[in-house]
Parts: structure tokens; C-alpha cells; sequence
């Protein structure tokens, strides 16, 4: 069966700790891929997550514990899927790589790629970061550390018999790949770091681990598989193969890798090259998000500067966190981030503006016609506009730029609240001839059902209840094909005024 389904994933999360504001910063971005896709009309959606649970760094802090590493990853993976929950996330699949199909399949990909001569037998002599669980060539060590920014720890020098992935063999098909698909790995500065890095020549990959226990077994014993390949694969395996063809047929190859940059090799140059060894396409985009930076750093666990999801939905809301997130910088480059900036954002974009615009727009409408919409009616200014901000919303998020679909649903918001200082309702409200009102209050209705439409993905709390206060039921805006039309609200539609979406908040209430 051919491919129908808009397949994303996120990067597997690794249960070492619980979830801080950049794991959120890229499952949201996911989230709202998904829910986009799904009332688009594009096709199906299929959103997959998980947790990568194997390593010697899980048995490591397990041990710590007082616990096996099964028990300690059961423990912390419920953590992280009450987090997403907690944020709203709508995931359809949710894989471990503890889980018994995974591990499965893995030693059958294993396998099929010895048979073929791909891994073959060696012996591996070099430097290993226990944390990263990487291995790293001398020439890329740090004053003998590792090069990871995240990590710097020490290195510990590793001989042992090994299995290797004949990576170096596939240097040229990848290099071809990158110049024939130069917008599959982005940002820009993402696919050039990654290409210079295939022009400067590749190692073969020890891909078995003899002295580490926690991990997927060896076909026929003596080690386990190198933790990183068998979580890459992953995304093959929750999409059904090598089990489940069919299902396999209905979503791969993916359409959207959202990885952190700090992953880049292994998912566009280790990940595509055991694709081609395994004859499977190569996903269509592989796209690295930035770092969210505190005081100009990447947030660490280490000093102390990670923000968890909570701190800040406790004082703004779910959809004000997320929203905030993606409209605070293009999605791939890193962003300052503080709760001053939220605090700003939050007030200006979504207080004053949208929320201020609902809470207006509604109350009219109850004061002057008893919360019934009024007679429908085509306004082709206004028409244009939103027919136009839906264009460029959709061009944005087919370009994974989130923020610039934030910017053209958010002009379509100021421009309703521009248009109510314009045709001042409240005035038109003394005339004895109302049918003038009528059609303001409309426009602003229908205007205000759009931009439920556009909010949905990002913020689908508010979406819904700006729907539901138009009287409307179903996802905002579902299918689009059908729903973003002008003039589609009802006439005789009855509304209701929220509560207010928005509440602003003042400095010093944020702070406490």
C-alpha cells in the first residue's frame, strides 16, 4: 500500500532525569505539526515519541538508586508521559526502546545487516564517553574531554573485540544524497556542518558493546548493540518494520525528523547510512532545533539553570508557554529565554491582543443582538486578508517556521482589533438603522472563527474555546478544506463570552 500518512517524530528522550523546557520546547513543536496536519487536509497524522532506556549510563544512575534499570525506567517514563500530558501533547505513539517489539526487531535488523556484510567483526581501540555513551576519535577530543558542550567530561580509553558498521562505504551515497536534497537536513547551518563533516572522511562505527549489560542482546550473545543504534532505529521499528510491513507501507519513509542539534551525526549521516545499507528511503527532513539559552548558556542540569514546564504553567497557562515558545525565535536558531521575556509576551500578544479582542467582539455581540450572530455577509477586504494570512500560515508551517505562522495569524488579530477601532460597534449601536452593526459584528465573528482556525495547533485549549463560544462544534477549523471559507458561520449561530482567555498578569504577580 502506498504512503498516506504525515509521519513526525521527535528524538527519543533519554530517562536519565525527568523533562525540562527544552524537551518540551520540541515535543510542542511536534505537537503542533500534528494537529495541523490532521485539520489541513493533507492526510492522516501520525506523531510518534518515546524514550531511549537502555546504556550504561541508565544502569549507572539505576544502581544509584537502589533499583534494576527496568524498574528505574518504568518509574521515570511515566513522568514523562504525564509531562506531556500535562502540556497537552497529542502523540499517537508513544515507543520505548524496552519495549519487547523494539528489541525484537532491532536483532532482526541486526541481523540482516551482518548477512548482507555491513557489520562485520573488528576490534575497537579508542576513546569512549560514558556519558554520551559515544565514541570519539582523539582528533575531536577537548583538552582530552569530551567535545560535547553538554558533557566535557573525561574520556576513558576502551579495548575490546567488537562488531563495526561499515559507515566509511556509504561516504560517497551520502555525499550524493546531501548536493541531490539540499533542503533535507535544515537549518541551513545544520546541513553545512554535517556536510563538511562527510567531506572530511568517515570512521567505520562500532555498533556492539561487550562489556555493557543494559542494552538490546546480541543476536547469538556476547554484548549488546551500541545503545545509539538502537534507538535511531526506533523509527522504523514503531513504524512496523521489519514486523509489520503493511503498517510500514502506510507511513515510512517519515516526513519529519525533529531532532537537537546536538544530534546532528547521528541522525544525518549514522542513521541515513544504515537506511541505504537496509535499502529503505531516507526521511524527507531532518530538522534541528536550536537551544534555549539562560544568561547566554545552553541550560544545564549541572548549574543549575534548567526550567521545568511546570514553573512556567503554573503562572502563564499551557497554551501561553506554548505559544510563547514558538513565536519567541525562528525555529532552528537558538533563543534567549526568561520569564521577563514570557511575562512581556504574554500580555502584549495574548492579553491585549487576542484576548482582549474575543472578550470585546462577544460582549457586543450579547449586549447588541443577544449573543446571536447576525446575517451572514461577504466582506471582501477582510475576505482577502485572512484568505492571504491563511496562504502564508501554510507556506510557514510546510517550511517548519512556526513563528512566521504565529506572525500572519497574529496580523489577521490586529487587524479585528483595528478594525473595531475603525467602525466603533458602540457607536453604529445608536442608529436606528442597525443593519450596518449587523454586518460589523459578523465580520468580526467570522474573523474571530478563523483565527480559532489558525490558533488551534499552537494553543488547542483556546482554539476550542473560541469555537465553542462561536457556537461551534468539532475542532477548530477541521477540515480546513471545508471550514476556511468567509461566510461560513451560520447566521442565528448563538455565542457565549468566555471567560477571559487571557487574564494579564502584572510583574510583581509573576515573580511570587
Amino acid at each position: 500500500m502506498p504512503k498516506d500518512t504525515f509521519y513526525l517524530t521527535t528524538p527519543l528522550y533519554y530517562t536519565n532525569s525527568t523533562p525540562h523546557i527544552g524537551h518540551a520546547y520540541s515535543t510542542i513543536a511536534a505537537d503542533v505539526l500534528a494537529r495541523y496536519h490532521r485539520v489541513a487536509g493533507k492526510g492522516k497524522s501520525h506523531f510518534l515519541t518515546g524514550t531511549d532506556e537502555h546504556g550504561q549510563r541508565i544502569a549507572d544512575v539505576a544502581a544509584a538508586a537502589g533499583m534494576t534499570p527496568k524498574e528505574f525506567c518504568d518509574q521515570i517514563v511515566e513522568r514523562w508521559k504525564q509531562q506531556w500530558r500535562d502540556i497537552n501533547i497529542s502523540y499517537d505513539q508513544f515507543i520505548r526502546t524496552t519495549d519487547p517489539d523494539h528489541e525484537a526487531a532491532v536483532q532482526r535488523i541486526f541481523t540482516t545487516l551482518r548477512e548482507k556484510g555491513d557489520i562485520v567483526p573488528g576490534r575497537y581501540e579508542g576513546w569512549y564517553c560514558r556519558n554520551d555513551e559515544t565514541f570519539w576519535p582523539e582528533s575531536k577530543l577537548i583538552d582530552g574531554r569530551c567535545p560535547n558542550p553538554e558533557c566535557r567530561r573525561e574520556v576513558e580509553w576502551l579495548s575490546e573485540d567488537a562488531l563495526f558498521f561499515k559507515l566509511s562505504a556509504y561516504r560517497e551515497r551520502l555525499i550524493a544524497h546531501f548536493l541531490a536534497n539540499p533542503a533535507w537536513v535544515r537549518p541551513q547551518s545544520a546541513y553545512n556542518e554535517m556536510f563538511s563533516l562527510l567531506e572530511g572522511g568517515l570512521e567505520d562505527l562500532c555498533v556492539s558493546r561487550a562489556t555493557v549489560g543494559w542494552g538490546v542482546p546480541l543476536p547469538g550473545g556476547g554484548g549488546t548493540i551500541y545503545v545509539w543504534v538502537d534507538a535511531i532505529c526506533n523509527y522504523i521499528t514503531a513504524a512496523g518494520y521489519p514486523l509489520d510491513l503493511d503498517r510500514f507501507s502506510h507511513l515510512w519513509p517519515a516526513d519529519v525528523h525533529l531532532i537537537g542539534k546536538e544530534i546532528l551525526r547521528f541522525h544525518t549521516i549514522i542513521w541515513p547510512a544504515l537506511l541505504m545499507a537496509l535499502d529503505l528511503p531516507l526521511p524527507a527532513l531532518v530538522f534541528a532545533n536550536g537551544w534555549i539559552t539562560m544568561e547566554g548558556e545552553k541550560m544545564s542540569k549541572s548549574k543549575g539553570t534548567v526550567v521545568r514546564p511546570a514553573e512556567l504553567t503554573a503562572q502563564f497557562g499551557v497554551d501561553a508557554m506554548r505559544y510563547v515558545l514558538l513565536a519567541q525565535a525562528a525555529f532552528g536558531s537558538d533563543f534567549g529565554f526568561s520569564e521577563e521575556q514570557m511575562l512581556r509576551r504574554y500580555n502584549a500578544d495574548l492579553a491585549n491582543d487576542l484576548g482582549n479582542l474575543v472578550q470585546r467582539t462577544l460582549s457586543m455581540l450579547a449586549r447588541y443582538r443577544d449573543g446571536i450572530v447576525p446575517e451572514s455577509h461577504v466582506n471582501d477586504a477582510l475576505s482577502a486578508g485572512f484568505d492571504d494570512a491563511r496562504a502564508a500560515y501554510e507556506d510557514a508551517l510546510a517550511n517548519i517556521d512556526f513563528r512566521g505562522a504565529l506572525t500572519s495569524a497574529w496580523e489577521r488579530v490586529r487587524a479585528l482589533n483595528l478594525y473595531v477601532e475603525q467602525t466603533k460597534p458602540w457607536e453604529l449601536a445608536k442608529k436606528p438603522d442597525r443593519a450596518e452593526l449587523d454586518r460589523v459584528l459578523y465580520d468580526l465573528c467570522e474573523g474571530l472563527r478563523w483565527i480559532a482556525a489558525f490558533v488551534y495547533p499552537f494553543m488547542p485549549t483556546t482554539g476550542e474555546a473560541m469555537w465553542s463560544s462561536l457556537g461551534l462544534s468539532g475542532v477548530p477549523g477541521a477540515p480546513w478544506s471545508d471550514a476556511l471559507r468567509w461566510g461560513a458561520l451560520a447566521t442565528g449561530s448563538r455565542t457565549t463570552v468566555p471567560p477571559a482567555l487571557f487574564p494579564r498578569i502584572e510583574a510583581a504577580a509573576a515573580a511570587s
